[in-house]
């Protein structure tokens, strides 16, 4: 269940093992610049189901898509010029950009065009890094809390400043995980900063102040 990875370097097989998994419906688990996250194909109707049960959440509810780059970014959110002058100073790093979807919207995510909003993230994590080009596509991912693990039968209470590991979330939610990658030491830097673009001017809305230098966008 848990693979264990060099971050600098992490192996190719247990990657293209993960990108597999996804692609069938699995969900995987592993650390990004901000917290831990769940993860699913963008592609796979199935996994995306199995978020929102993981999670505890409605069906409606806009999970976050990983990209690459702003590049590939662009397929999926509208960023304006005016919106890439800014995001191209912070990224990659710990910043939740909110962006009218395209039509480009896989079709497990349609419902996102309905609601106008798609939340991207571009993470400077060379693990998430790797991952994406052993995908080849963007992945739909999902923060893990401190209440999530204590709402789980295995009741897990945590300081919310305390450190989550893998061996804890094998516990809790290993009956619903096909792999967790687990990179050994490394360091949150807090939650991501919410940006929104999806304004009526285009203009940037700060919703969340968090990780990172949010000044670039006022």
């Amino acid at each position: 269940m848990i693979e264990y990875v060099i971050p600098e370097n992490p192996d190719d097989r247990i990657l293209n093992r993960a990108s597999l998994l996804m692609e069938e419906g699995g969900i995987v688990c592993f650390p990004t610049d901000t917290n831990w996250v769940f993860a699913a194909s963008t592609d796979s109707k199935k996994g995306i189901d199995a978020l929102y049960v993981i999670k505890g959440a409605e069906k409606g509810k806009h999970f976050s898509m990983m990209c690459s780059n702003i590049s590939e970014a662009s397929q999926y959110g509208i960023i304006y010029d005016s919106a890439f002058k800014k995001i191209r100073k912070v990224l990659p790093g710990p910043f939740t950009l909110i962006f009218e979807p395209t039509k480009e919207l896989p079709r497990a995510i349609r419902g996102y065009r309905k609601e106008k909003e798609i939340g991207i993230r571009i993470p400077a994590s060379n693990l998430c890094k790797r991952l994406l080009e052993a995908t080849g596509k963007p992945i739909i991912t999902t923060s893990i809390t401190h209440e999530m693990l204590e709402k789980t039968d295995a009741g897990i209470y945590l300081d919310q400043d305390s450190m989550i590991y893998s061996y804890q979330l094998e516990e809790a939610y290993g009956h619903r995980l096909k792999m967790i990658i687990d990179p050994g030491d490394f360091e949150f830097h807090g939650s991501s900063s919410v940006i929104s673009f999806a304004t009526d001017d285009g203009s940037p809305e700060v919703i969340r102040a968090g990780a990172g230098d949010v000044s670039v966008f006022l």
